[in-house]
This record gives C-alpha cells, structure tokens and sequence, in this order.
C-alpha cells in the first residue's frame, strides 16, 4: 500500500465550461482536508490515462472526470491502476463503465427487479410511452444536455434536442425517458469500516420555480449561479423518519451495491405520479465540490470535508 497520496485529475482547458472546470474546485478541497489531516500529498493532471507507472508505491485520490462527448478515459485510469495493483479511491473500473452508460445501467437495474422509469434509446420514432419526455446523451453527467427546458411533448421537439445533442456529444446513443412528476430525491453514501453507508437523504425543492421552467435539476439549476432555476431549485433535508424516505434510502443503498460502487456514491431518484420511487441515476465517484450535494449531506450527518475524505481513502487501503 503506497502511504504518499497523489490526487489525480483530468486536465482542465482554459475555454472548459463550469461543469469541467468544477474538479479544481474538488481538487482543492481534498488537497485541503489532506493538509488538515496531515498526510502528504501531491497533486498531477492526467495527460495519459493508461500511463500509470508513475504512481506506484502511492495511493491515488481518483478525481479523474470525463469531459463533454469523451467519457471513457476515467473508466481507463481506473482500470489500468487495477492492473498495476495500485490502490485508488472510489469505484472500480467496472462500475464505473456500468453507471457512465445510463442505458447500461438502467437495464442492469431492471434486470434485477429495480424500478426505472420508462425509456429507450431514441430511434427517431415516437416513444412508446405518453409524454412529457426528457431527452439525455447516454454517456454524459452533470445534467450536460438538460439545458433550457428539457421537457418534450411532440416528437418534433425531440427531433429539435436529439439534433443539437449531435452537434455537442457526437454519434453517442440517447436516452428518452418519461418525466416522472413525484418529488426527487439525492441519496449520498460514503463507505464506513467496509459498509456502504447512507447519508442524510436530501430533496429537491422547486416550489420557486418560475412556471415557465420544469421542476428538475437542469444545467443552469447545477452551474448557472444566480439564475432563475438556480434560485428556485433548492436542496432541503426532509424527516428522515418520513416513511418514503426511509424507503428511498433503502432503494438507494440497494442500487448502489448492484452497480458495485465502492467508496462513495450518489443515486438520484424521483417519484412517479403515485410517489412511488425510480432510480434515475447511480453516480459513482461523485461530485466532491464544496457547494454539491455530497459534501452537503455529509454536513447534515455532521461529518467535516477532512473526515469524509479520511473514509475515502480508508475504503481504498481496505
């Protein structure tokens, strides 16, 4: 096990949008909680994911992120720090490629008995299924392809989406789902002692929403600051013993552990029009910036940015 620790992440261009640019911000914080918790460490921006010989005898703090329309080298870090026998945080290659492909992963999650809302990979027909639909390139995160207002009603509208998807992600499948209108949940879980854990379920509040803009965490509710659907999306901590809360942090547990993330994870979840709850997304490695909902959750559950990244690295050395 390699005691220096080498926080890893993908190189930032200087024209990066803020969903890209974001890992600094995550680089800082874990540099920081490493600083607090008297560890050592350096930081290196991977120019070549397959290259890891450099970090042997290390442990490596994995902040490796895709950028827009080229998801899969962070799933080669992984996979080549496997080969090496090189400790890293986070999930293995293998869940990592598993929750990267949305359609991947909501078939592997059906598969065994979860519930997904409905979708298929966008054909150019109509969906199989009323709307309203919501369009996503498959491959991508951080709500990249939900800017505006994501909500399709005709096939026209989503012919229009599908078409500038092209234009910024390539030839990579889509997703069309329906738009579930329950509420939306975010389930953060860190490991402890070799458990998955879960943190504080946090909502999303959209009550002050303009009406003219859906009620979902868009691109500009994420990364837009001060705009109207970043003010009107608001993270709220609701009863944890509420009985659906309970319930959706079950669910969240049980999808994590089916996708085999390790280490920490966010699953994304919402009700359909009978509250019942349905797996968006399972988010391994997620976003560990200071203003997302990880950090936040692990707040509410009163753990310190110096803590939880204390665990992190624990779940890589076991």
């Amino acid at each position: 096990m390699g005691t220096r620790v080498v926080i890893a992440h993908n190189p930032v261009p200087a024209e990066a949008d803020p969903s890209t640019a974001d890992v600094l911000e995550q680089v800082a914080m874990v540099a920081a909680a490493l600083a607090a918790l008297g560890r050592p460490f350096e930081t290196i921006a991977i120019v070549a994911p397959q290259d890891v010989a450099a970090f042997r005898d290390t442990t490596v703090f994995n902040l490796f992120e895709a950028l827009p329309g080229n998801p899969w080298p962070p799933c080669d870090f992984a996979e080549a720090l496997e080969r090496r026998g090189i400790p890293f945080t986070g999930s293995p290659s293998a869940a990592l490629r598993l929750t990267t492909d949305k359609l991947a992963t909501r078939t592997h999650l059906a598969s065994l008995g979860f519930p997904v809302p409905p979708g298929v990979e966008w054909s150019g027909e109509t969906p199989p299924f009323p709307p309203p639909w919501v369009l996503k390139p498959a491959w991508e995160d951080a709500s990249l392809g939900l800017e505006g207002n994501p909500l399709c009603w005709t096939r026209e509208e989503l012919e229009t989406r599908a078409l500038r998807m092209r234009q910024a992600f390539g030839s990579q499948p889509l997703l069309v789902e329906a738009f579930l209108p329950g509420r939306e949940f975010n389930v953060s879980l860190v490991e402890v002692e070799g458990t998955l854990t879960v943190l504080p379920v946090a909502e999303m509040d959209f009550s002050s929403l303009p009406p003219e803009l859906p009620p979902m965490v868009t691109y500009e509710a994420k990364w837009a600051e001060g705009s109207a659907a970043d003010r009107g999306t608001v993270r709220v901590f609701p009863d944890p013993g509420e009985p659906l809360v309970r319930a959706v942090a079950e669910l969240a547990l049980a999808a994590a552990a089916a996708c085999g993330v390790r280490g920490y994870a966010r699953v994304d979840i919402r009700g359909d029009a009978r509250g019942e709850p349905h797996i968006l997304e399972v988010n391994a490695n997620p976003c560990l910036s200071p203003g997302a909902g990880f950090l936040a959750a692990a707040a509410q559950a009163g753990f310190s940015p110096p803590q939880v990244v204390a665990r992190i690295l624990e779940a890589a050395w076991r």
